[in-house]
């Protein structure tokens, strides 16, 4: 937990930083477009046009986006502390290497998210459908010119791959399901673009990746055989061809 408020602190520092920035911030997000145009990736707002239609779903995927981010962190690291401590070294690693070389692209390369380019023809489906976390006064400390990377996909994927890595029910792969709603989520609600995904997705595999250099996880038997442990307890009974069980003759 002292990790995650380490982090808010610098957080709270880049969008200091990077509060004047709307004119860099804008040009940047038009020429990344251009660059995914000329990539061949489909515009956001097509995908975004498919749920608008169904303002449930839309309104669900506003309360996702802010609902599940920093909650589903915290329950994960609490799940970790209590059940996998041999593993926190790595994942507080992986948690600080990836957030905090994010937010060095953030004060790099401020970013405005495509909902503040409605020329784009992206909606800002929060103010018109609500939940709305700037109105409501939930997300005032965000960073909103800090669309590149996408944290919320970085910290979705680095839960997921460290609980399949580090958990041993088959339900861990469920897991799979939160960086995947992430990532539909936030390209509905129009806070990020396709290539936010993919770099908050890269620092996630490189985090773990550079986590495990540093911190590797040395497993622990999770089941012990007693019948095995108790073969190995019992005494030696012969000694090369000679059974000591039987009179030795001299």
């Amino acid at each position: 937990m002292l990790a995650l408020g380490g982090l808010w602190v610098v957080y709270s520092a880049v969008r200091t930083l990077t509060a004047d920035s709307w004119r860099a911030a804008r040009g940047n997000a038009h020429r990344l477009i251009d660059f995914q145009e000329q990539v061949g990736l489909p515009s956001e707002a097509v995908l975004q046009g498919l749920f608008l239609p169904y303002e449930w779903l839309t309104r669900a995927a506003n309360t996702y986006y802010f609902a599940a981010h920093f909650p589903s962190m915290i329950l994960f690291l609490a799940w970790a502390l209590l059940f996998k401590r041999h593993a926190m070294p790595r994942i507080r690693f992986a948690l600080i290497a990836c957030t905090m070389a994010g937010l060095v692209v953030h004060l790099a390369f401020p970013l405005a998210p495509p909902r503040m380019l409605r020329m784009a023809g992206f909606v800002d489906t929060a103010r018109l459908f609500g939940p709305d976390p700037y109105a409501l006064g939930i997300a005032k400390a965000a960073n909103e010119l800090a669309a590149m990377p996408s944290l919320h996909v970085g910290w979705a994927l680095l839960i997921a791959v460290a609980v399949i890595k580090v958990g041993i029910s088959r339900l861990r792969w469920l897991v799979i399901a939160h960086p995947v709603l992430t990532a539909v989520v936030v390209v509905v609600t129009a806070n990020h673009y396709w290539t936010d995904i993919f770099a908050g997705a890269l620092l996630a595999w490189v985090g773990w990746w550079g986590a495990g250099r540093f911190h590797p996880i040395v497993r622990e038997p999770d089941v012990i055989d007693l019948t095995d442990l108790g073969e190995r307890a019992q005494p030696a009974t012969t000694v090369g061809d000679i059974d000591l069980e039987e009179p030795v003759a001299v």
